[in-house]
């Protein structure tokens, strides 16, 4: 009868195990996406959604829960294509739930599979497919993971409290490894010999946008105001190496790496971060001004940056910038080569550099600013139509 009771016992907990769920996750997989860059050229892209009607994008929807919290992800494979995976980057889940095909399993298409696991401290991850890492991240499967403490003000328990956060998942596109061959390949059976040889990517890009497409995005670039504690999760899923390099009245604090606290918080003005890493920097304002986030792009062989991108800063005060979604006035071409065009014709401009700096000005009776004497970079234009005051940011080529 004891066994009998034991034995039942066993059955009940392993039908129950996972029956208290706090999080439902889904994401779909999927090898239909494109990315437009901002020179006009189409790449292919795999991805995640999260739903059959979402648009396939790099990187794919970001997944949180808090500290504690028993999650189930299932993975639904509409890839028409290979097979897939989630792999937990950095959380501590056991080797069944941890996304590695050849230790857990992988899901074909038209089927799906289920992770479970307890949402472990809080901090910054990542996830992607880990079938074909090469060719499966470089097409665009992955994300971010946001691991909440209960209390979501602060880093952690008894850890630093913010007011706002930002996440950067920096990445870069080889175009060749995005041709519909790799793309749209089936098997993993004989793909390596289609994996390209060489790696050279042409966009480098911050939250899968680059230069002008992250004022369009809306979630990258920095507007706060003086005294706003500010949060930046810091995830690199490219194949490069990224030097941050932070204006100094941010007065950035490196907290944080690899969803783990640092024994001792760092003050830096720079960070390197290297492929599969994650940093959680607080920065702490205290004047008014309009700066960048300078991000390099390096091969792992640390020779010169191959690409750049300049995430803008703008703390509250200097001229009192609008939000972007709130101005009605519209301008092309952008990136700019001798010219921007206004919808508005009349009014008078200045232009300022990145760093607050004064670099042209003028009255405006036809719409049209010449921007021919620039240097090749980013600016902002403010626009004084008399009525009102309007701030746009540029690329000039």
């Amino acid at each position: 009868m004891r066994a009998l009771i034991i034995l039942l016992t066993f059955i009940t907990i392993g039908n129950t195990s996972h029956s208290q769920i706090d999080k439902n996750w889904l994401l779909i997989a999927r090898n239909s996406g494109n990315y437009i860059a901002i020179d006009g050229y189409e790449v292919r892209l795999m991805g995640f959604t999260a739903s059959l009607g979402a648009p396939v994008l790099a990187p794919g929807p970001t997944l949180r829960a808090t500290t504690g919290d028993s999650v189930k992800l299932r993975l639904y494979n509409l890839s028409q294509g290979a097979p897939h995976t989630v792999h937990l980057h950095g959380l501590d889940v056991n080797q069944q739930n941890d996304g590695v095909p050849s230790l857990s399993f992988d899901i074909e298409h038209d089927s799906s599979g289920y992770y479970y696991f307890k949402a472990p401290q809080p901090g910054t991850y990542l996830y992607h497919c880990h079938v074909l890492s090469a060719v499966h991240v470089q097409g665009g499967m992955y994300g971010i993971i946001i691991i909440d403490a209960e209390d979501p003000t602060v880093t952690w328990d008894g850890g630093y409290a913010f007011d706002k956060e930002y996440h950067w998942m920096t990445s870069e596109i080889d175009t060749i490894w995005h041709n519909d061959t790799i793309i749209n390949h089936e098997e993993m059976d004989g793909m390596p010999s289609h994996i390209p040889k060489v790696y050279d990517p042409q966009y480098f890009l911050v939250n899968g946008a680059m230069d002008f497409q992250q004022e369009e995005k809306g979630d990258i670039n920095i507007h706060e105001g003086i005294e706003t504690k500010i949060l930046l999760r810091l995830i690199s899923i490219g194949n490069f190496a990224n030097k941050y390099t932070f204006p100094a009245e941010l007065n950035a604090t490196i907290i944080s790496s690899d969803g783990r606290p640092l024994p001792a918080a760092e003050e830096s003005d720079t960070l390197w971060i290297f492929p599969g890493e994650r940093y959680q920097i607080l920065c702490d304002p205290l004047t008014e001004f309009i700066d960048s986030v300078r991000v390099d792009y390096h091969e792992l062989s640390m020779g010169a940056a191959k690409g750049t991108q300049y995430i803008n800063v703008v703390i509250e005060g200097v001229f009192d910038l609008p939000v972007t979604e709130q101005v009605a006035i519209t301008f092309y071409p952008n990136p700019s080569e001798t010219y921007l065009q206004f919808s508005t014709q009349a009014f008078s401009y200045s232009i300022f550099s990145l760093a607050g700096a004064l670099v042209q000005e003028g009255n405006i009776t036809d719409g049209l600013v010449n921007t021919e004497r620039l240097k090749t970079g980013n600016y902002l234009i403010q626009i004084d139509s008399g009525d009102n005051m309007n701030t746009f940011y540029f690329n000039k080529k």
